[in-house]
Protein backbone atom coordinates (compact mmCIF):
# COMPACT_ATOMS: atom_id res chain seq x y z
CA UNK A 1 0.00 0.00 0.00
CA UNK A 2 1.32 3.48 -0.82
CA UNK A 3 1.87 6.16 1.77
CA UNK A 4 -0.49 9.10 2.08
CA UNK A 5 2.43 11.58 2.23
CA UNK A 6 3.29 10.71 -1.40
CA UNK A 7 0.10 12.37 -2.63
CA UNK A 8 -0.11 16.09 -3.27
CA UNK A 9 -3.22 18.23 -3.02
CA UNK A 10 -4.79 19.26 -6.32
CA UNK A 11 -4.93 22.99 -6.83
CA UNK A 12 -8.02 24.16 -8.64
CA UNK A 13 -6.97 27.58 -9.83
CA UNK A 14 -9.29 29.75 -11.89
CA UNK A 15 -8.49 30.60 -15.50
CA UNK A 16 -7.86 34.24 -14.54
CA UNK A 17 -5.29 33.18 -11.93
CA UNK A 18 -3.56 30.93 -14.45
CA UNK A 19 -3.37 33.79 -16.97
CA UNK A 20 -1.97 36.09 -14.27
CA UNK A 21 0.60 33.44 -13.34
CA UNK A 22 1.74 33.35 -16.99
CA UNK A 23 2.12 37.14 -17.08
CA UNK A 24 4.18 37.04 -13.88
CA UNK A 25 6.31 34.16 -15.17
CA UNK A 26 6.95 35.95 -18.47
CA UNK A 27 7.88 39.14 -16.62
CA UNK A 28 10.33 37.30 -14.37
CA UNK A 29 11.92 35.45 -17.30
CA UNK A 30 12.36 38.70 -19.24
CA UNK A 31 13.80 40.45 -16.17
CA UNK A 32 16.29 37.63 -15.61
CA UNK A 33 17.27 37.56 -19.31
CA UNK A 34 17.65 41.35 -19.49
CA UNK A 35 19.68 41.41 -16.26
CA UNK A 36 21.79 38.41 -17.35
CA UNK A 37 20.86 36.45 -14.22
CA UNK A 38 20.69 33.00 -15.85
CA UNK A 39 23.96 31.08 -15.95
CA UNK A 40 25.04 29.38 -19.18
CA UNK A 41 24.25 25.98 -17.63
CA UNK A 42 20.56 26.82 -17.04
CA UNK A 43 18.41 24.55 -19.19
CA UNK A 44 14.67 24.06 -19.27
CA UNK A 45 11.99 26.76 -19.10
CA UNK A 46 14.01 28.91 -21.54
CA UNK A 47 13.68 29.23 -25.31
CA UNK A 48 16.61 27.60 -27.06
CA UNK A 49 17.72 25.78 -23.89
CA UNK A 50 15.51 22.72 -23.64
CA UNK A 51 16.17 19.78 -21.37
CA UNK A 52 16.78 17.69 -24.52
CA UNK A 53 19.55 20.11 -25.51
CA UNK A 54 20.99 19.74 -22.00
CA UNK A 55 21.09 15.95 -22.37
CA UNK A 56 22.85 16.26 -25.74
CA UNK A 57 25.33 18.71 -24.24
CA UNK A 58 26.12 16.36 -21.35
CA UNK A 59 26.40 13.36 -23.67
CA UNK A 60 28.84 15.26 -25.89
CA UNK A 61 31.04 16.15 -22.88
CA UNK A 62 30.93 12.60 -21.54
CA UNK A 63 31.77 11.09 -24.92
CA UNK A 64 34.76 13.43 -25.28
CA UNK A 65 35.95 12.53 -21.77
CA UNK A 66 35.74 8.79 -22.49
CA UNK A 67 37.50 9.18 -25.85
CA UNK A 68 40.36 10.96 -24.07
CA UNK A 69 40.73 8.16 -21.51
CA UNK A 70 38.85 9.92 -18.71
CA UNK A 71 36.14 8.58 -16.48
CA UNK A 72 32.64 9.74 -15.64
CA UNK A 73 31.30 9.91 -12.09
CA UNK A 74 27.59 10.56 -11.67
CA UNK A 75 25.34 11.30 -8.72
CA UNK A 76 21.60 11.04 -9.22
CA UNK A 77 19.17 12.94 -7.01
CA UNK A 78 15.40 13.04 -6.82
CA UNK A 79 14.03 16.55 -6.39
CA UNK A 80 10.38 15.86 -7.14
CA UNK A 81 9.19 17.42 -3.88
CA UNK A 82 11.86 20.12 -3.72
CA UNK A 83 9.43 23.01 -4.19
CA UNK A 84 7.25 21.67 -1.39
CA UNK A 85 10.20 22.10 0.98
CA UNK A 86 11.31 25.52 -0.33
CA UNK A 87 10.96 28.25 2.32
CA UNK A 88 8.71 30.81 0.60
CA UNK A 89 10.12 33.64 2.71
CA UNK A 90 13.60 32.85 1.36
CA UNK A 91 12.31 32.77 -2.22
CA UNK A 92 10.68 36.19 -1.81
CA UNK A 93 13.86 37.70 -0.35
CA UNK A 94 15.87 36.20 -3.20
CA UNK A 95 13.53 37.77 -5.75
CA UNK A 96 13.93 41.12 -3.98
CA UNK A 97 17.72 40.81 -4.19
CA UNK A 98 17.39 40.48 -7.98
CA UNK A 99 15.61 43.87 -8.07
CA UNK A 100 12.33 42.41 -9.19
CA UNK A 101 9.43 44.85 -9.28
CA UNK A 102 7.84 45.22 -5.83
CA UNK A 103 4.33 44.75 -7.24
CA UNK A 104 5.34 41.46 -8.84
CA UNK A 105 6.76 40.28 -5.52
CA UNK A 106 3.50 41.25 -3.81
CA UNK A 107 1.56 39.20 -6.38
CA UNK A 108 3.80 36.19 -5.75
CA UNK A 109 3.47 36.63 -1.99
CA UNK A 110 -0.33 36.61 -2.31
CA UNK A 111 -0.08 33.03 -3.63
CA UNK A 112 2.34 31.87 -0.97
CA UNK A 113 1.80 30.70 2.57
CA UNK A 114 3.27 33.96 3.87
CA UNK A 115 0.44 36.45 3.91
CA UNK A 116 -0.11 39.73 5.69
CA UNK A 117 3.60 40.25 6.31
CA UNK A 118 5.32 43.16 4.64
CA UNK A 119 8.65 42.61 2.92
CA UNK A 120 11.37 44.99 3.93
Amino acid sequence: MSELCNYRPISLTSILCKIMEQFIRDYIIQHFLHSDLFCKNQFGFLKGRSTMLQLLHIMEKQTAALENGGQINTIYTDNKKAFDKLPHRLLLKKLQSYNLNVNVIKQIRSFSVIKNKELK
